[in-house]
């Protein structure tokens, strides 16, 4: 080949391998480009009482997340980083989230967001549900999101006025103090000297102003705006509450303390048959429900019907292993508030209580199980100071604490909660293949409240495909619910050890060796 023709065809062929290097980094360029673009935010409006004003959202995993700066500082709050993520304040309402957890903190409560939130160039990005969460414990406002038309509604919460009944009757020396609502409401209640006040956080149609009774535990009942006041005919009476659906029902069951006997004196002898310590009742509780789906899968897979088949075979399993009788807080796809959940445990007087949820995280490579209990110090320094505060005044009868439905739960269950997500958690770590993520601590509204031994665990991370293809196998599941029964077992028969219900097996004691033969000698 003439020379001409080779140095044609090598600067063909460099030519060539230019273009293609040239190519490939145009692509290169492109695709970084396009994943710069992808988290780089784009435009929403955020629609105030105000006005509307734009803001900057960003789309991951098939979710919407919304700038907090820009949401919050419209509002008149601020947005500050902090050791472990960020701060909210709105109002003098504190929260606190990170972009490892899809948990925010607000006083003594948490916000549960599908996803946790995302950063980007040091801006938190968090989903509607923070919003929500968050502002109508701040700014009693109320948060929509219109993904069609790019819109984030922030308005006042519109509060319905519920109608009031009451009702007093006495059975067998227990005062029943019914209260029947014509709406969902919230509510606290409060132990008095001699009275207990409900306070009803949204606006109430009472059906008088006060009222007396005949009856030896109830003197009065006042109505004095949305303060329900239950006067006691004397200091002994003591109480507990329950709240009941379909109709919404607050119930308060009122009685005489039982008198310490006199010195010297025996007290009488029981009449009845009394239940003997141990694990009697145990409430399982499917996370979500209704119109709170919960996590959802990159399949479809809805958190709230994973929960509620597994809780479905956990319960039976239960039922047949423990000869316990079992509870669950809902049966079916409905809705049940987090309040509620706690109050169905003590309405039963459940002795156990194990909330089912599965997990969800940005990063597709999460997996593995995760069992909480309840910490009354994980939230910050202000409400390890409250915890505190509550403890310290905790001088009246447990049975008094018990009306308090969803204040901080009392440091003898947190202690039992924490042998108990142990156990839970190293029964989940023995199935092959499932990720060991620990025990940790949290103020899961779910728990707070708990008069009793209480956890949460993680499943499983819906979010991860190859974890939600096992959720619809019905062969984990079984093994999930083998490896939950187990841990319940495990707990009940170590608790009840420890109270002396069973009595420990004594070793087994080996045979004595047997004496040697004796000798004889001939002569």
């Amino acid at each position: 080949m003439p020379r001409f023709q080779r140095i044609t065809c090598d600067n063909a062929r460099n030519s060539s391998r230019m273009k293609r290097i040239l190519l490939f980094t145009v692509v290169v360029i492109l695709a970084a480009t396009s994943i710069v673009l992808a988290q780089q935010a784009a435009q929403a409006t955020l629609r105030l009482p105000a006005g509307d004003k734009p803001i900057p959202i960003l789309h991951q995993n098939l979710m919407t997340f919304f700038s907090a700066t820009d949401v919050i500082t419209a509002l008149g709050g601020t947005v500050t980083p902090d050791s472990h993520g960020f701060k909210v304040t709105l109002n003098n309402v504190v929260a606190a989230f990170g972009p490892d957890s899809r948990f925010a903190v607000v006083r003594d409560d948490l916000i549960e967001m599908p996803l946790p939130p995302v950063v980007v160039d040091g801006k938190p990005y968090v989903s509607a549900q923070f919003f929500a969460g968050f502002l109508s414990r701040a700014a009693d406002m109320e948060v929509s999101w219109d993904s069609n038309a790019r819109v984030l509604s922030i308005k006042p919460q519109q509060h319905t006025v519920a109608n009031v009944q009451l009702s007093v009757a006495n059975v067998q020396g227990t005062t029943k103090v019914v209260i029947t609502l014509s709406a969902p409401v919230d509510y606290s209640i409060l132990k008095e000297q001699q009275a207990y006040t409900i306070h009803f956080k949204t606006p109430i149609h009472a059906p008088y102003n006060d009222q007396a009774h005949e009856d030896p535990n109830v003197a009065h009942t006042t109505f004095n705006g949305n303060d329900l006041v239950i006067q006691l005919t004397a200091p002994d009476v003591v109480g507990d509450a329950y709240r009941l659906e379909n109709p919404i029902r607050i119930v308060v069951d009122l009685r005489k303390a039982a008198a310490p006997p006199a010195s010297g004196v025996l007290p009488p002898a029981v009449t009845r048959p009394v239940e003997a310590p141990g694990i009697h009742t145990i409430v399982i509780d499917p996370g979500h429900g209704g119109k709170d789906v919960g996590a959802l899968g990159p399949g479809g897979t809805m958190e709230k019907d994973a929960t509620l088949a597994l809780c479905r075979k956990l319960a039976a399993s239960l039922a047949i292993k423990t000869g316990a009788r079992v509870v669950l807080t809902r049966e079916d796809d409905s809705v049940v508030s987090l309040d509620q959940r706690t109050a169905i445990a003590n309405q039963y007087k459940a002795d156990l209580f194990l909330s089912v949820h599965m997990n969800a995280a940005v990063v597709k490579g999460a997996r593995g199980s995760e069992t909480y209990y309840l910490s009354l110090e994980a939230s910050d320094e202000l409400a390890r100071k409250a915890a505190e505060r509550e403890n310290a005044a905790a001088t009246t009868p447990s049975s008094d604490l018990k009306l308090i439905l969803w204040d901080l739960a009392q440091q003898e269950y947190v202690n039992e909660s924490s042998r108990f997500a142990t156990d839970v958690q190293e029964e989940m770590n023995a199935i092959a293949g499932i990720q060991n993520r620990g025990v940790k601590q949290a103020p899961f509204k779910v728990l707070v409240g708990a008069t009793m031994p209480a956890a949460l665990v993680e499943v499983a991370f819906i979010s991860n495909p190859e974890e939600e293809t096992k959720l619809k196998n019905d062969a984990f599941v079984t093994t999930v619910v083998d490896a939950l029964t187990r841990a319940v077992v495990r707990y009940k028969t170590d608790y009840e050890t420890r109270i002396g219900v069973i009595q420990p097996t004594a070793p087994e004691k080996k045979p004595a060796a047997p004496a040697p033969a004796a000798t004889t000698t001939t002569k």
